[in-house]
């Protein structure tokens, strides 16, 4: 009994002996300071231009609200791949270096030079080597060397190809009709869909369920980018099968229906461009929720 109280004893005493410790023991947090590299916001810039030693510059520009690339291809641009890119503005680094010495931080031979415009004037953000300690980038600016995350580096980067937008339609593209009547299994009935306030018509002889419809076009084409996107030339004299889409500004925006399997292949001819789907949502694409009405 007496070696037990005393084991009670010695163990009440360690457990004293460490809370007292830490309620004594001062706070020893440590507060790196942090340097904002700039003041902007992302909202502040209508142009972009990617510079790199040994390849074609990749340009953007704002158009009205959106982004569209214009060299080295031309299309809508991802929105969320040139916020990326932009995002540089608002980020900070732990150190802040003065720019006497380019060459150790590889900023006299830079891999890329990232401008931003806004009201014609230039922010000029250039790139140098990693920190071989923390991986993280040398980012030369307005005189000052910072040290910042290569996310932003790669994000400049990206292929030209893989910053066209990957969906059919653009957000400012509001549809007002699809005419599927050129495509074979519409022909016979000539079918045309037109929207009017969200509600949906369909050309004569074809009926509409309006829950299934509005689903439709959201799975479809509101919410389905494709697998991929190419720059591509069609050889117009093959008879492909095609369908158009009517916005509401009057817009006729014209599909090239290239191949259904093993993948289904769109050709936008306003754009050039190719994409591609999978053959199972390809194939709803072109294949709206409609019934043949009873009689």
């Amino acid at each position: 009994m007496k070696n037990r109280w005393l084991i009670n004893i010695i163990l009440l005493v360690i457990v004293l002996s460490i809370s007292l410790f830490l309620f004594l023991k001062p706070s020893e947090i440590k507060q790196t300071k942090q340097f904002a590299i700039s003041t902007f916001n992302l909202s502040d810039f209508d142009s972009i231009k990617v510079d790199f030693p040994s390849k074609a510059s990749v340009i953007f520009k704002k158009d009205t609200e959106s982004w569209e690339i214009i060299e080295p291809i031309k299309g809508r641009a991802d929105q969320f791949s040139v916020q990326k890119i932009i995002s540089i503005v608002a980020t900070s680094s732990s150190e802040k270096l003065p720019s006497n010495d380019l060459v150790k931080y590889g900023l006299d031979k830079p891999t890329v030079k990232l401008k931003l415009i806004h009201k014609g004037l230039e922010e000029e953000f250039i790139f140098g080597t990693y920190n071989s300690v923390t991986e993280d980038q040398y980012l030369l600016y307005k005189d000052n060397v910072y040290l910042i995350s290569g996310a932003y580096s790669e994000a400049a980067s990206t292929q030209p190809i893989e910053f066209i937008d990957k969906s059919p339609l653009g957000k400012s593209e509001q549809i007002k009709d699809f005419d599927f009547s050129r495509l074979e299994q519409w022909q016979s009935k000539r079918l045309k869909v037109t929207r009017n306030n969200n509600d949906w018509t369909a050309s004569e002889g074809n009926a509409i369920k309006q829950n299934e419809m509005a689903e439709w076009l959201d799975m479809t084409w509101v919410k389905n980018p494709a697998k991929s996107v190419e720059k591509s030339s069609i050889d117009l004299r093959i008879p492909y099968r095609s369908f158009d889409i009517h916005t509401t500004n009057g817009k006729k925006i014209t599909f090239i229906r290239i191949q259904e399997s093993p993948e289904t292949q769109l050709y936008r001819t306003d754009e050039g461009l190719l994409y591609h789907f999978g053959s199972d949502i390809g194939f709803t694409m072109m294949n709206p929720p409609i019934e043949q009405s009873k009689k």
